[in-house]
């Protein structure tokens, strides 16, 4: 979806296996850059999904995707210094926490965007110290409503059962670089998106506004895997791309629309989508 404007590479670690091959494969497939460290005598990271009609549930493998070394991170600081966004999940908190702080440092620059998906309830509540802290260092932030809720509960912010509020608080709160806007999006399933930007040199909301999903007939929905990420990636293709907040809303909707009506992660070997 981001086309020929920009470049996408994913940093992790990979067992010297078929499966870690395999990753790299199809990554260079769609054009994305795989750097991956080998580590040896691990296994590849694999997640098993089981679905039950429309709902699914993982059992997961981590192998090899925890040992990944800080050298990993020093090999790659040209690509990391050189990166406009930088974007991380949470779940590695529980193995290398200094690793993500040190992706956060990187992503103070004025020049990038640092930005990460909100973890499940368990990981919220484990580390949200940790969580807490990394959001001061956030520019945009995806999560979907029960783990806003959660977290804005956390928190002790006393609308916690109002997502419309609770969108603004998290754009609104603490933040180390304020020549930043920061931008938080809360996805609820078929409902309506949240979407609040705010600017913290004029201590004022920028964006405010809630976004309808693309609606996909119950029939044609097989396998909601996927469609959050979906979402974020749709999203950020056209926020990378200097898109305005309507049209970001409308290729993350786009985005997850098309990967609910699969199974698992396939995407079409053409993307059709036509940017506004």
């Amino acid at each position: 979806m981001i086309g020929e404007t920009g470049r996408t590479a994913v940093i992790g670690a990979i067992g010297e296996d078929k499966y870690g091959e395999l990753y790299s494969e199809l990554m260079r497939n769609e054009g994305i850059v795989p750097l991956f460290e080998k580590i040896k005598g691990e296994n590849t990271g694999v997640c098993a999904v089981y679905c039950n009609n429309k709902d699914r549930g993982h059992v997961t493998d981590l192998g090899a995707s925890t040992k990944i070394s800080e050298d990993m991170l020093t090999q790659n600081n040209d690509i990391l210094q050189n990166a406009e966004l930088i974007f991380t999940e949470l779940f590695i908190l529980k193995h290398k926490r200094d690793m993500v702080f040190r992706l956060a440092e990187i992503g103070l620059s004025s020049r990038k965007t640092f930005g990460f998906n909100i973890p499940s309830f368990y990981f919220i509540e484990t580390y949200f110290k940790e969580i807490k802290t990394l959001f001061t260092y956030s520019d945009i932030v995806f999560t979907n409503a029960a783990e806003a809720m959660f977290y804005s509960d956390l928190c002790e912010f006393e609308e916690s059962d109002n997502l419309a509020e609770i969108c603004k608080f998290m754009a609104a709160s603490e933040k180390k670089n304020q020549e930043k806007k920061r931008v938080v999006i809360i996805t609820n399933g078929p409902n309506p998106a949240y979407v609040a930007q705010y600017d913290f040199t004029k201590e004022i909301f920028t964006f405010y506004g809630t976004f309808p999903v693309a609606k996909v007939e119950e029939e044609k929905i097989v396998d909601a895997n996927g469609a959050g990420d979906a979402f974020a990636g749709g999203f950020l293709a056209m926020y990378m791309n200097g898109k305005n907040m309507e049209d970001c809303v409308i290729a993350g909707h786009w985005a997850a629309s098309k990967i609910i009506q699969v199974r698992g992660c396939q995407f079409p070997k053409n993307c059709d989508f036509v940017p506004y």
